[in-house]
């Protein structure tokens, strides 16, 4: 199954959440406290190593796994970017990870 492609407002290229195992998916569920800055920073970087950017042709991860290198060229120093790309994956991505939190959210609204 192919990830939905998104843009974010910040920025003029499409991006979209690159493969993730099931086993990843399961650890994220086990280790995030957003009240904790290392596990929140953690997170963070494992949204930006699994989102892609599309640079022509080709999809680039946004960050270089255990590296600190970005794509496109100058989005380590563009917060707003990574901001709504962090946003998008937890509100994408998360909620699979946490569906009671979702189902709560809808009977909430």
């Amino acid at each position: 199954m192919e990830n939905k492609e998104f843009t974010i407002d910040a920025r003029q290229e499409t991006y979209r959440i690159g493969k993730i195992s099931p086993v990843d998916l399961l650890a994220l569920q086990m280790q995030t406290d957003l009240d904790n800055f290392e596990q929140t920073r953690t997170l963070f970087k494992f949204a930006l190593e699994h989102t892609e950017v599309k640079l022509g042709e080709t999809w680039k991860p946004v960050k270089t796994p255990n590296r600190d290198i970005y794509m496109p060229i100058g989005m380590e120093e563009d917060f707003e970017a990574m901001n709504e790309i962090c946003l998008y994956f937890m509100d994408n991505e998360l909620k699979k990870v946490f569906p009671k939190s979702s189902e709560s959210e809808k009977t909430t609204k």
